[in-house]
């Protein structure tokens, strides 16, 4: 059998970066791929042909049991019952208080249904699922180290995927809101579409045991190689122009370009302390056509009051300056009156230089009921001064303006 290297060390010899997710790996953080040194490069690949990256920090649960969809019908925000066999959908699950637990994707199928989520949420939503069991047939178990997460993003994503594609639906006919089971080798991989940097992309769940050999392949197929990649030669500048042009990326050119897609992460745009309609995410997470779950009763008491508090909104800065996470956000007034706390009315979540858009700053922030209205004139804090900003919809660029097909 051929031996090929570990993804990490595959990482490292791309030159890879490092950055904990979430707290410190020695408490129970994740150490993720910053990127390999060349944002440029890396940002270009997602916008422009393929890029391809290994996502440590997602994990799953699987349910089994003849009673686990109806169980999770009962428990999450979605329609659980209504989906059938290869149908994906994206859920919260919620506290008694409303308030986010777990922002899950639930791919559900004939002998088993996943939650797939942040692995830092595993053991806590594992122990408030099995708290609510009384006499259903569900069985509840970790799943993360039987499968390996990566994802393909970019405008070549299609053709990457079909390349190693050799039985199953074909990459093309992957709809949003499916999941397919493809060979790649001797490795059954489940694959879904999940386009959340504004041009397709995938999101493949590889069996540990071939993790190595798929990501090799993936880097293969796109037409990397490591080693001639530091000083790229003619033939190897000929090979990159004549095929799909991919490499690998961390986690900066990915957050850049989500950012710019308007896609909000747990954890980072919202957490624990949010209610789903305060996350722009309140359509593609709710149902507001089933009975009930854990926490309905609020999400239903907000729909009928009509809106939150607070809400996540885009925001584009006037200038240069670039604020950062947890920068207060000030009605326009307060530019005058010496930045009074009363005056502030939100926060920043993320943000980033958008090279799609000229390297202007981007930013999420959570913002007052109020002043959320696209159009309204802001200012926030950035690089030390007070600088103009403009509330806008979350997402920045049009799918076909990222390179989305």
């Amino acid at each position: 059998m051929t031996q090929h290297p570990t993804i990490h060390q595959q990482q490292e010899r791309a030159g890879a970066e490092t950055m904990n997710y979430g707290p410190p790996p020695d408490h129970g953080g994740i150490e993720i791929v910053e990127s390999f040194g060349q944002f440029p490069l890396e940002y270009a690949a997602i916008r422009q042909r393929v890029g391809i990256m290994h996502l440590p920090q997602r994990g799953i649960l699987r349910f089994t049991g003849d009673d686990r969809q109806d169980f999770l019908h009962r428990m999450l925000t979605q329609d659980i019952n209504g989906m059938t066999g290869g149908a994906t959908r994206r859920a919260f699950q919620l506290n008694n208080k409303g308030r986010i637990v777990a922002d899950v994707v639930v791919h559900h199928g004939d002998a088993c249904t996943w939650l797939e989520l942040d692995r830092l949420d595993i053991v806590a939503l594992k122990e408030l699922l099995e708290a609510k069991l009384f006499a259903e047939d569900v069985t509840i178990e970790t799943f993360s180290d039987e499968r390996v997460a990566m994802a393909v993003m970019g405008p070549a994503a299609v053709a990457l995927v079909e390349s190693l594609r050799e039985d199953g639906t074909e990459a093309g006919q992957i709809e949003p809101g499916t999941h397919h089971v493809l060979k790649f080798g001797d490795a059954l991989t489940t694959v879904y579409r999940w386009d959340d940097v504004g041009a397709p992309a995938f999101r493949l769940f590889v069996p540990s045991d071939a993790a190595d050999a798929v990501y090799a392949k993936l880097l293969d197929a796109a037409g990397y190689d490591a080693e001639r990649d530091v000083e790229p030669d003619e033939a190897y500048a000929r090979e990159r122009r004549e095929g799909l042009r991919g490499r690998p990326v961390g986690w900066s050119a990915y957050n850049t370009t989500r950012i710019e897609a308007g896609s909000p992460l747990f954890h980072i745009d919202f957490g624990a302390d949010s209610l789903p309609a305060e996350t722009g995410l309140l359509k593609e997470t709710v149902s507001f056509n089933k009975g009930c779950y854990l926490g309905q009763e609020i999400v239903a008491r907000m729909h009928n009051l009509g809106h939150p508090r607070r809400v996540l909104v885009g925001l584009k800065v006037i200038g240069e300056a670039l604020p950062v996470a947890g920068a207060p956000v000030y009605e326009p007034t307060a530019k005058g009156e010496g930045m009074a706390k009363s005056n502030i009315v939100g926060g920043v979540t993320s943000s980033t230089l958008s090279p799609l858009l000229g390297n202007v700053p981007i930013a999420f922030a959570v913002i007052k009921w109020g002043n959320h209205t696209p159009g309204t004139k802001l200012a926030v804090v950035a690089e030390g001064e007070l600088v103009d900003a403009e509330v806008q919809a979350l997402r920045f660029v049009a799918g076909d303006d990222a390179g989305g097909q």
